[in-house]
């Protein structure tokens, strides 16, 4: 959620208002359009289930519990 923006002059009179549907749209554009926008709407990386399921790494479950 955006709030309307009121641009300021020096003398603190209203320059300029900028509403919450303008800031809006300006944001998303530049979201799905700016540089790395291809970047953001790929999927994003995980491990591999082999990696994940690898029962000789060293970590809390495996140190501390055992399957036996």
């Amino acid at each position: 959620m955006f709030y309307e923006v009121r641009v300021l002059d020096r003398k603190g009179k209203v320059k300029k208002v900028l509403s919450s549907k303008s800031l809006s749209k300006r944001y998303w554009n530049s979201f799905f359009e700016g540089p790395g926008a291809a970047e953001a709407l790929k999927k994003p990386k995980g491990k591999k289930e082999s990696e994940a399921n690898d029962k000789s790494k060293a970590g809390y479950k495996n140190l501390y519990f055992s399957e036996d």
